[in-house]
């Protein structure tokens, strides 16, 4: 008698253990497999004015493709440390910069390089910088509270005073962009604090789980997981652009917006999706 109820057992076993395998074979064939435009592992992706990709994949390469997607020049360097930020606002000097070791890179529009410079020679800290119209430097020390204009040599150009005075407390500023008349601050989890090119500080809008930002002069285009939103700097606006082409598709991280195009940044590769 116990002999048959352990064969049962068994028997209800390997077959719940069968059931089992051929519903996993199952979903794995029908789970969805996606196709990219441009196959990578990307961790910064940019647009440039010109419709020009730059990618900064796992490996610290940054990669440029023309608007057809096709490669065109590749720089690497991991001897700086991690590419943590990359400011394509002008095509012709390409901002890469390492937070590990406050390293920036300018970068001509065949990524070969024009200078380098070590703002540790300089400052306790730096944790963004960027471009600014004039061909210098914005960076902002996290120790001073400060947005500080630099030339290629680090030597400071004009500096703000204490961000607290305006009442920017308990910022993480990760992005600086300059475009037009505004230089535009970012802490991903608080928003966009705005400043003119001579370092005066204007206003701040408010803004939670921004995973991407671009500004053109005139509006800053962000994305959090709600959709892709665009803010008017003069008009003081908020519209929402575009949800994500798929809420649930694994691995999107964010969306960037360029010429009515939007390029939909996954973790394993980058498609341009609504092109018109």
């Amino acid at each position: 008698m116990i002999d048959s109820i352990q064969n049962k057992l068994v028997y209800i076993f390997c077959l719940m253990f069968f059931t089992s395998c051929n519903t996993q074979t199952k979903n794995a064939i029908e789970l969805p497999k996606y196709t990219f435009d441009i196959k990578a592992n990307p961790s910064i992706v940019e647009v440039d004015n010109l419709g020009r990709l730059y990618l900064v994949d796992q490996k610290n390469n940054i990669i440029n493709y023309k608007p057809d997607h096709k490669e065109m020049y590749r720089y690497s360097n991991n001897r700086s440390g991690k590419v943590s930020g990359l400011d394509v606002t002008n095509p012709l000097r390409v901002v890469a910069f390492s937070d590990d070791f406050n390293q920036v890179r300018i970068l001509d529009n065949t990524l070969s390089v024009i200078t380098e410079l070590n703002l540790s020679d300089k400052f306790a800290d730096v944790s963004a910088c960027a471009t600014s119209n004039d061909g210098n430097l914005w960076v902002f020390d996290p120790v001073q509270f400060k947005l500080i204009k630099v030339n290629s040599s680090g030597i400071i150009i004009l500096e703000t005073s204490n961000v607290n005075d305006f009442g920017i407390t308990d910022v993480k500023i990760s992005d600086i962009r300059e475009r037009g008349n505004y230089v535009v601050l970012c802490d991903r989890n608080k928003g966009f604090y705005f400043f003119d090119n001579l370092g005066q500080y204007i206003y701040a809008y408010e803004a939670k789980d921004i995973k991407s930002f671009q500004f053109d002069g005139r509006n800053v285009i962000y994305y959090t997981p709600t959709g892709l939103k665009s803010y008017s700097v003069k008009f003081k606006e908020r519209q929402i652009l575009a949800f994500p082409p798929d809420m649930q598709k694994n691995g999107l991280k964010y969306i960037l917006y360029n010429s009515g195009d939007l390029y939909e940044v996954n973790q394993n590769g980058i498609n341009v999706v609504n092109k018109q």
